[in-house]
């Protein structure tokens, strides 16, 4: 801040009780994703944030207007000010404290839980269709929900082995992933092997998921013509390519 530093306690919504400037009728407005910080030495609004929030902004030198849908926020000029150039809220009360009510925070994350962990596309479209739904920031990158990576998970993931091998290709793991793009050796698979007593690894790029057999017997000669050894244990995924007659 303009003073120094000032800590941010907390995130919330507060309530305003505010006097109509056209009626002089009491209406409450509602400001969401407010910063409590203790040590500054006063309440200020963005200009900056409120337009982002397709507030419209009107006024002149009697008043500052922002208007967003039913919602006004009017900014008389500061009775304290002399030159008439700093501009605050007449809220009620006016003693102490502008604030009626403090809400929990309501962000991205409570409203994805609340809603049964829709997508970001449904929440904007509920956001547009209900009434009263709090203004929440959407975040730009795609976080990962624990709640939506669990239920993604076809199977619940295998509990820790304590189990290892004693001596190097005693049990040597294997596994085949594809590319998101094919490379430019034509190269759309790649299989992995590894041994588990080492943790050392071997890797073979593959055009097809056929070549999986010529892979792991390329791999078996390796390990008896340069280590003089045969693999004990194979492990895999069981996926198709590990369970066919002729991989037997």
């Amino acid at each position: 801040m303009a003073n120094g530093v000032a800590l941010i306690a907390g995130i919330g919504t507060v309530l305003l009780r505010c006097l109509d400037h056209n009626s002089g009728d009491e209406k409450v407005i509602t400001l969401t994703q407010v910063l409590h910080m203790p040590g500054a030495t006063a309440c200020l609004i963005s200009m900056g944030e409120m337009l982002q929030r397709n507030y419209r902004v009107t006024g002149d030198k009697r008043g500052i207007s922002l208007t967003h849908k039913a919602e006004c926020l009017w900014f008389g000029p500061d009775p304290e000010d002399d030159r008439n150039i700093i501009f605050g809220i007449r809220s009620i009360p006016i003693i102490r404290s502008n604030y009626i009510a403090s809400v929990s925070k309501v962000d991205y994350d409570i409203m994805h839980r609340r809603f049964g962990h829709p997508s970001k596309e449904a929440l904007r479209h509920t956001q547009k269709h209900m009434q009263r739904f709090p203004e929440i920031h959407f975040p730009t990158e795609d976080c990962v929900c624990p709640g939506c990576a669990l239920g993604k998970i076809p199977n619940r993931a295998f509990p820790e082995n304590e189990r290892h091998a004693s001596k190097p290709f005693e049990l040597v793991h294997s596994d085949l992933k594809s590319f998101p793009v094919m490379s430019y050796r034509k190269f759309k698979y790649v299989i992995t092997f590894y041994d588990d007593f080492t943790s050392h690894a071997w890797t073979m790029p593959l055009r097809s998921k056929a070549a999986v057999i010529t892979a792991a017997k390329d791999f078996l000669e390796m390990v008896r013509i340069q280590h003089y050894v045969h693999i004990v244990g194979w492990m895999s995924d069981a996926g198709g390519e590990y369970k066919s007659d002729l991989f037997d």
